[in-house]
């Protein structure tokens, strides 16, 4: 009978064990079916706009078969050869980073500095520079332990000061060429930029060679450029922050890596192959795409009649520099705040109770509907602060108050991940808090702070609600000049287009003008996301 019931037992415990491996593995069926559905979902959705844009069946044969003999095989050949090599591949996506990612940002800083004038941004860009580079090269030498602290409250003064003389600096410095104050604000950064790299890799005698020779090219394109009658303030800043860092970049992996300078060639190819092709497409005559994302669509105003020459250049330069504010306002209060609340505020007492009461209502507030701060922007910036309609600060002010929950509790989740054991080793060894904080604590969570970063850029740069609510324009037809000038984001005019009565705007410049938000979007990403990887390998 004994015998029976051990027998019983075991096919009993058999059974349920076996049931709960049916269990588990009917979950993982589950989660690999639901996350396929996602994957799936996004693709026909992006494949639904990307055909409305680029309109594939337009283009003949010849086009495609003259694009992958240009372009697709040569880049799939050498991404074959780079991919086994770890040196080749490692000096491959450098070249890309620093190509594309230089290219970006030079396009970026021109279009956003000339709508906003070069001499305005120059006057600030000054003020705030200067203080704190001193400072920061006195606290070299001296090793002060205010040095940290003395930096941003320089900067605050300093810009402070600049707000305050500008009546007076305007009119002097508006008498030099647009091209000198691009040498202020783009070339002298990139010179000592380059010329601190050098100096850190070799010596402050070839450190100063490379600042000079940055310097002395720019200024060779710029009399270049005046000797052929045209502007070159674009040259200048093509020249400082595309060729010349492209050109660094290339000579020191060409002349240091023996093992990975051919990787260097990845981008070039592509960017030779799409050159290659348009001659040719152009030369031979061949038939291409004729949808609506194109260069007119880039650099071209709005016109709500003829959807071929519709433009969105207004509104990218709009959303840019809306988001740039409002990054420039949030994300120093936001990772301050989150600093205080993790490394500072009380634990018990009343102050205690007030910190947490805090914590609650912020994490409470990054679940607030949009609308809700568009209404909060409405009140704040419009009926008491008297802004006018739709102006930058309104704008970049509302989503500023968007993402600062989203900033404040994602910068606490990666503060709180760094382990106590680091502080209290570093206190251990006589280190002040300001020290533990500057030295252990924020390098370690600045994957986790820049992991926020993305999360809630990506959600302001798409946002349409709030600014509908604070009466931003869906259509402007120039880009904003100042924080006070009107101005639109990409969005809003995504949003107005889609009701259009013509056909093309809603199935054409609709969807081209969503492939240049995404754009957008993934090229903030992907500069965070570089930073975050960066920070990532160094600790």
């Amino acid at each position: 009978m004994s015998t029976e019931d051990t027998t019983t037992d075991r096919l009993q415990r058999t059974t349920r064990h076996r049931f709960d491996q049916l269990k588990g593995q009917l979950f993982e069926a589950l989660l690999v079916v639901a996350t396929l559905v996602g994957i799936v979902s996004l693709l026909v959705l992006f494949g639904y706009i990307a055909l409305d844009a680029f309109q594939p069946m337009t283009a003949s044969a010849q086009w495609y078969l003259l694009y992958f003999g240009t372009l697709v095989a040569p880049s799939a050949a050498f991404t074959l050869y780079a991919r086994r090599r770890p040196a080749v591949r490692a000096a491959n996506a450098r070249a890309f980073a620093v190509v594309f990612g230089s290219l970006a940002v030079s396009l970026v800083t021109y279009v956003v500095v000339d709508s906003l004038s070069p001499y305005d941004v120059l006057i600030y860009a000054l003020f705030g520079a200067i203080p704190p580079v001193l400072i920061g090269l006195y606290g070299r030498e001296r090793h002060s332990q205010l040095t940290g602290p003395a930096i941003p409250v320089s900067i605050l003064l300093g810009l402070a000061l600049a707000g305050g003389l500008y009546g007076v600096l305007r009119p002097i410095v508006g008498l030099t060429a647009h091209w000198i104050a691009y040498v202020g604000i783009v070339t002298l950064p990139v010179a000592a930029i380059l010329g601190a790299l050098e100096t850190h890799r070799r010596s402050r005698r070839e450190g100063a060679f490379v600042a000079t020779a940055v310097f002395l090219v720019t200024l060779a394109v710029a009399v270049g450029g005046l000797a052929t009658g045209r502007d070159p303030s674009l040259w200048v800043v093509l020249t400082s922050a595309f060729v010349l860092p492209v050109g660094y970049v290339v000579g020191e992996t060409v002349l240091t890596d023996e093992e990975g300078r051919i990787g260097v060639l990845g981008p070039f190819i592509v960017i030779g192959g799409v050159l290659l092709g348009a001659a040719l497409e152009r030369a031979l005559g061949i038939q291409g795409l004729e949808g609506f994302l194109t260069p007119s669509l880039l650099l071209n105003s709005w016109d709500g009649l003829n959807a071929i020459n519709a433009g969105v250049y207004p509104q990218i330069v709009g959303s840019i520099v809306i988001v740039g504010f409002m990054s420039i306002m949030a994300f120093p209060v936001g990772i301050g705040a989150a600093v205080y609340l993790e490394e500072y505020a009380p634990k018990t007492g009343p102050f205690g109770r007030l910190a947490t009461l805090l914590e609650v209502n912020i994490s409470n507030l990054a679940g607030v509907p949009s609308v809700v701060y568009g209404l909060l922007g409405l009140a704040l910036f419009r009926n008491t602060l008297g802004f006018g309609s739709g102006v930058v600060i309104a704008a970049a002010g509302t989503l500023g108050f968007l993402i600062l929950p989203i900033v404040v509790v994602s910068t606490q989740e990666a503060i709180r991940a760094v382990p106590n054991s680091l502080r209290d080793a570093a206190y251990g060894m006589g280190a002040s808090r300001w020290q533990v904080l500057r030295g252990v604590v924020l390098p370690r969570a600045v994957p986790g702070v820049l992991t926020g970063t993305i999360l809630s850029l990506a959600r302001a740069i798409g946002e349409t609600a709030p600014l509908v609510i604070i009466a931003v324009a869906t259509t402007t037809y120039t880009p904003p000049s100042g924080l006070f000038s009107s101005a639109t984001a990409l969005p809003l005019q995504i949003f107005a287009a889609r009701s259009n009565v013509d056909a093309a705007f809603r199935h054409g410049v609709v969807p081209a003008a969503a492939i240049v938000l995404l754009a957008l979007m993934l090229a903030m990403n992907a500069s965070a996301v570089l930073i975050r990887n960066r920070f990532d390998r160094e600790h």
